[in-house]
């Protein structure tokens, strides 16, 4: 099994790489770039347009060539491939221990494929996506965002794996929110209880859950991007969440993927709920 990094040839480039080769020789996986010629539009105009093909089919074949030789001089193993980028990227993740996207661009159109990509790759929860807004090049502190749910379990389990192969430590964060908020507590009764016994309560909850001590805070919290501002006020280098993935209807990742994962200035491993690693 391979790490797979889905690439283009635009200003994220050269983060995926790298960070492809950090976890490549911390994780014990080789990595392997993938760039998808997004070639839909030119067949359905060859079909249409028949004496046009030869020359379209000329002009892909030097575009994979030119591409195949610029990855080539990253120095990682890369493939180039045709057809629609989100359905080629998750059929090569099926193959694949975990996904690499990058998620620098800022120009609108670059954004919205990005996230079209990152989407489709979450929804089908085959697989880690592991989303880079910028380089990883070291992990000393992982952060893992934590409810009660069998999916933020399955994350802390994936994560401590990584913590002993890249010799970080592995901590969970648990938000507590007023009713309406991010993260009420349906396991207790916020309703009756103070604010410091749903806290000490919510902890030892958890730690029960994880079966260990002293790695989880619990900490109170109205919005999803608290989740972030408290990973980063500890120094965490890569945030971990746990998704359902097509457990509901209405939040099928949960809201609080579906929030940082668009607007997380770190890391963001995404585990699906299934994964075992």
């Amino acid at each position: 099994m391979r790490l797979l990094a889905a690439v283009d040839l635009g200003e994220g480039l050269e983060s995926v790489v790298e960070s492809a080769r950090f976890l490549q020789e911390g994780l014990g996986i080789p990595a392997e770039l993938i760039h998808v010629v997004p070639t839909p539009y030119f067949e359905a105009l060859g079909r249409r347009l028949p004496h046009l093909r030869p020359g379209l089919e000329e002009a892909l074949s030097r575009v994979e060539a030119e591409v195949q030789k610029n990855l080539a001089d990253t120095g990682l193993r890369a493939q180039v491939l045709r057809g629609f980028p989100a359905q080629v990227v998750a059929g090569e993740a099926l193959k694949s221990r975990l996904v690499l996207l990058g998620q620098r661009g800022t120009d609108a159109l670059e954004v919205l494929a990005r996230g079209g990509l990152a989407r489709y790759l979450l929804h089908r929860g085959e697989v880690p996506v592991l989303l880079l807004p910028r380089t990883l090049r070291g992990v000393r502190r992982i952060a893992v965002g934590l409810d009660d749910s069998p999916a933020s379990l399955s994350a802390f389990r994936v994560a401590e794996a990584w913590g002993r192969a890249l010799g970080a430590e592995v901590f969970g964060l648990h938000l507590v929110s007023g009713q309406g908020g991010c993260c009420f507590p349906t396991y207790l009764d916020p309703e009756t209880l103070g604010l410091a016994d749903v806290l000490a309560r919510a902890k030892a909850h958890l730690e029960t859950l994880l079966k260990a001590t002293g790695v989880v805070e619990v900490s109170k919290g109205e919005e999803e991007l608290d989740l972030l501002r408290l990973a980063k006020a500890r120094k965490a280098d890569l945030l971990v969440l746990g998704s359902k993935a097509k457990s509901t209807w209405r939040h099928r990742l949960g809201r609080m993927v579906e929030v940082l994962s668009h607007r997380s200035s770190l890391p963001l491993l995404v585990v699906p709920e299934a994964t075992v690693w």
